[in-house]
């Protein structure tokens, strides 16, 4: 395997399917989105650490969604001329030196320092992942590459969690964020004897990102993804606190809860992936409309423990479709621009996620999770009409359907 920064020597869709390589991307976003969440289960026993507030603490996580904003719009334009391979294994190695980096942080500077070039990881490598798919299945495999890929998210949300909150009670935080170090170093070694040469898209550039956003249906497709994301998220940020004071939760049950929620998410992801190849628009719109639902059966429903518990699992599989529906939709409708609307639609999930998460808390304090609830609703209606204007001006435009 070459390892050459220049020019791509292999064909763009490609005649048998490099599934050693998709699994390496797994086991890549595997370890980005866990690096990424671990925080989140361990503020207190860094904050304790290195005597700062928690409130500081949770910074290392908006930090990496700044940096992972950033680099998902740049580093298309300023790779222009770099083998994917390359790229792909050189934000692995930063990934690496990034959890060493925050295992070793003697003080908050250089924890923030390794959590920003974890951003510039999180944002370069999602930014690619359709783009780099597309090179490695043939095209009717695209779905079911991608569902595998983005059930790395799932697998994630299981280790960033419950996991990385038990194994820091037992090893410390430090070493929970070596083990992350460890898993990133598997997918590094995978990825080196796993990916094939990857050919550069032609027209990575910062005037064309632009350009494609002057067309109505890719706007209305990226607006779309902003409300998808933002609905899911305006709940998901405050999942824990509904289920700790609302449902009452002790904690052990409550990791068990946590523990399934991450399971379904990434059933979700693995079904996505035959679903989507066969009725994509349908199951675009449907997944949305199931999602609007479940937000008003969680508002009106009357405290019932067993039907919140079977509602909150039902709104982690359904999500699981959310990140396959959209890296599908970009391949479906801007296979050739795939690195340039990946980056796109990265900084677009970032702002979502971020907006999501300042406004839930708003109206958490306010009107609490009823006031979630039926905000995530109105998100989701929002979204649907996004996706079908977006569908329709594409079918309008290109003739095709998407």
């Amino acid at each position: 395997m070459q390892t050459t920064m220049n020019a791509p020597l292999i064909k763009s869709t490609p005649t048998k399917a490099y599934w050693s390589a998709i699994f390496s991307l797994f086991m890549g976003v595997t370890s980005l989105i866990a690096a990424e969440f671990i925080p989140v289960s361990l503020l207190t026993p860094i904050a304790q650490d290195l005597n700062i507030t928690e409130g500081m603490a949770g910074q290392t996580v908006t930090v990496v969604g700044i940096f992972a904003v950033i680099a998902s719009l740049t580093l298309s334009p300023l790779t222009k001329n770099m083998n994917r391979r390359f790229v792909l294994l050189s934000l692995s190695v930063l990934l690496l030196i990034s959890n060493i980096l925050v295992a070793l942080a003697p003080n908050y500077a250089t924890l923030l320092i390794g959590r920003s070039i974890l951003g510039l990881c999180v944002g370069g490598f999602w930014s690619m992942a359709s783009a780099v798919t597309l090179q490695l299945v043939p095209a009717k495999d695209v779905p079911r590459a991608l569902s595998i890929v983005y059930a790395g998210v799932s697998v994630a949300t299981i280790i960033s969690l419950p996991l990385a909150s038990y194994l820091g009670h037992i090893i410390g935080w430090r070493n929970v964020f070596f083990l992350s170090a460890l898993l990133g170093l598997i997918a590094l070694i995978w990825q080196f004897f796993s990916l094939p040469s990857l050919s550069v898209q032609e027209g990575s550039s910062f005037k064309n990102m632009f350009q494609l956003m002057k067309q109505n249906w890719v706007l209305m497709g990226i607006g779309a993804t902003i409300f998808s994301y933002g609905g899911y998220h305006i709940f998901f940020t405050y999942l824990r606190p509904f289920l700790e004071h609302n449902l009452a939760l002790q904690s052990n049950i409550l990791a068990t809860v946590l523990l399934v929620f991450g399971i379904a998410n990434c059933l979700g992801t693995f079904i996505a992936g035959f679903l989507l190849g066969k009725l994509f628009r349908a199951t675009m719109v449907t997944i949305h409309l199931m999602l609007l639902v479940l937000a008003i059966l969680l508002y009106i429903n009357n405290g019932n423990l067993t039907v919140n518990m079977i509602l909150v699992i039902l709104w982690g599989f359904i999500f699981g479709f959310i990140p396959v529906g959209w890296s599908t939709w970009i391949t479906r409708t801007l296979a050739d621009k795939a690195e340039m609307v990946g980056g796109l639609s990265v900084a677009a999930i970032q702002f979502s996620i971020g907006l999501a998460a300042a406004t839930g808390g708003l109206i958490f304090d306010h009107f609490g999770t009823h006031g979630i609830f039926l905000c995530a609703a109105l998100i989701f209606l929002f979204a649907i009409a996004f996706i079908k204007t977006s569908f329709s001006l594409f079918a309008k435009v290109t003739g095709k359907l998407a």
